[in-house]
């Protein structure tokens, strides 16, 4: 009991140094891939953060040139198109033609698209009087007596554009408050020189900013004209302005999640536009205009830049939650999970062979002690009741019959041990053990009942066979019958010994019946079912009952003799007859049905 108690101390120790080897083997696998895992979704994250930046900064270089783009187009305009009239006719009156301004339409033609938010178009003198190239005058009834192209309603529009134009500029100190409202002088004098280019424009200044308190933008130059100072240029909304401008840039960027840029103004604190861009379900980029800030978009800061001279005062600030990791992420992640999935299942797996291997360690040295246990009781019968035999202690007849029935006994036990290893050892080398053929029934009845008569009489247990109607006489199954002979002493034996072991005492049950049946899928097969009323097997016994070496119940308690690899020969040598064994289990003991090829005359 010591020696066994020391070997399952032994085995725990075993096992619980395997698992700390197990855990190690995991943790130095898991953790250079956690590192590597680390570090490569930081260099994603940083990569996508420099093309992030990247696009940010491209998009405001971009709009930086189209704003550069579009002053400079402006400022290659000629002065005299802030004219609603470019000359006269030789009868001195003005025709509307195609000597009109080209900006005389304020519809944004094609020249002008680039100009989103445009109010109008000015040209003042000395501060003291306006002109506007939407109509010749800014008085309703000299622009009537013209033959102008336009009816009374849009006449009406254009005066109103006019109206608000100058209010602007008398806002912001370009015009004074009480300018002269009818420019016809000064259109006069512009217009009558004309022809006379040389002297009409004499200077030309290049285009400031000026930014009024209700969101407009008042680009404006200085021109010397016919000797005169002019204030000549546009006005655009602000935020259309640059709203269309920032949005088309923002687009092309192509970001792949949601962007938040804001617009700082440096001259006005409470100017700070928001313009949120985001993905669409059909994957198409739309850009929303907000007065108030998305938190879950300013986490991180992409690029921050100043607008270019003479919007400097203007700054775009570029910001989103999460990075992306960008397409190629997708296959990393793949990787690491498959590469993730091989190392669990490559450790799982490692520690259940490496538990069954010490578990089979195990097994094997119980099967060694239980051998060498087996080997020697009856070896040391056999030579106790030989000596007292020999040397004529036992005198009575009948003690002298006994010990020559206990002495074959013993040997009978002895060599169905030694059949029982060899038959292992060849099966272990893969050898041909069985060499099957057709038997009747007949014949494996009386089979049965010379291999264990002797056991089943010495044990008082009763044999029953119970043959099917569907079966005859002259049913014959394929087997091979040394093999078939093994199968049933040890199914047999196993039978009275677990009973014994249990000191069951129901007469009743002192019994193992044996059937024949034919299959109910397949006339071909002949059923062949060992059942006893012994102690039975629990579930857990039945997936592990065929392993080599298994025993049941525990090695320091276990009452019942044997080596552990009498079922697992049993169901070696049915397969090796083409067979199948199953173990069925009852209120009172198990049945263990085998199935054979058969055939019937």
């Amino acid at each position: 009991m010591t020696l066994i108690a020391n070997k399952n101390v032994n085995n725990h120790q075993q096992i619980k140094r395997f698992r700390l080897i197990v855990l190690a083997f995991f943790i130095c696998l898991t953790l250079p891939l956690a590192m590597i895992v680390y570090y490569g979704f930081q260099k994603f994250e940083n990569e996508m953060l420099f093309q992030y930046r990247w696009k940010s900064s491209s998009a405001l270089n971009q709009m930086n040139k189209t704003l550069n783009s579009r002053l400079e187009n402006e400022q290659k305009r000629s002065p005299l198109d802030y004219y609603y009239y470019q000359n006269e006719d030789e009868n001195q009156s003005f025709v509307y033609s195609s000597n009109a301004s080209p900006l005389t339409s304020d519809r944004l033609p094609h020249y002008l698209v680039d100009l989103h938010g445009l109010v109008g178009f000015f040209n003042v003198f000395d501060r003291e009087y306006f002109n506007s190239p939407l109509l010749p005058y800014n008085n309703h009834d000299r622009n009537k007596k013209e033959k102008l192209p336009f009816n009374i309603k849009e006449l009406e529009r254009r005066l109103a554009k006019i109206t608000e134009i100058k209010k602007i500029l008398v806002e912001n100190n370009l015009l004074k408050i009480d300018a002269n409202a009818n420019a016809l002088n000064i259109n006069n004098d512009v217009n009558k020189n004309l022809n006379d280019k040389n002297n009409a424009v004499t200077q030309v200044s290049n285009f400031q900013l000026l930014e009024t308190n209700n969101q407009k933008l008042i680009f404006y130059r200085n021109a010397r004209i016919n000797q005169q100072n002019s204030v000549q240029g546009f006005i655009v909304d602000k935020n259309v302005y640059l709203e269309k401008l920032l949005g088309l840039y923002v687009k092309r960027a192509g970001y792949d999640n949601k962007i938040q840029v804001q617009l700082h103004d440096k001259g006005n604190r409470d100017y700070s536009y928001f313009y949120h861009y985001d993905i669409n379900e059909q994957g198409d980029p739309s850009i929303e205009v907000s007065n108030i800030s998305d938190s879950s978009l300013i986490a991180k800061n992409l690029f921050t830049g100043e607008l270019i001279s003479p919007f400097q005062k203007l700054s775009l600030e570029f910001t989103t939650g999460e990075l992306p990791l960008g397409s190629a992420t997708s296959f990393v992640l793949l990787f690491i999970v498959i590469l993730s999935f091989v190392i669990v299942g490559g450790t799982l797996g490692f520690y259940w062979l490496g538990i069954k291997q010490i578990a089979l360690a195990e097994q094997r040295m119980n099967f060694v002690s239980s051998v060498s246990h087996e080997l020697k009781t009856p070896l040391t019968s056999i030579l106790m009741y030989s000596e007292m035999l020999k040397s004529g202690m036992v005198k009575e007849k009948q003690d002298q019959n006994d010990y020559h029935h206990f002495i074959f006994d013993e040997s009978e036990r002895l060599s169905r041990l030694i059949n029982n290893v060899l038959q292992l050892s060849n099966i272990s080398r893969n050898q041909d053990l069985v060499t099957p053929e057709y038997v009747s029934i007949n014949v494996l009845k009386d089979v049965i009942q010379s291999k264990v008569s002797t056991l089943i009489t010495k044990n008082n247990f009763k044999l029953n066979f119970i043959v099917d109607n569907n079966v005859s006489p002259k049913t014959q199954a394929f087997i091979d019958l040394d093999s078939f002979s093994q199968i049933v002493i040890n199914l047999i034996d196993n039978a009275v010994k677990f009973y014994n072991a249990a000191k069951i005492n129901e007469p009743l049950r002192q019994k193992i019946d044996v059937f024949f049946t034919l299959d109910k899928s397949s006339s071909n097969k002949l059923n062949f079912s060992i059942r006893d009323y012994g102690p039975g097997i629990s579930n857990s016994q039945l997936d592990k009952i065929f392993e080599l070496f298994y025993r049941g119940g525990n090695e320091m308690t276990r009452t019942s003799s044997g080596t552990g690899i009498g079922l697992a020969l049993v169901h070696q040598l049915v397969i090796a007859q083409d067979g199948n064994i199953v173990v069925t289990r009852h209120s009172q003991g198990v049945s263990f049905d085998l199935t054979f090829i058969a055939r019937q005359y």
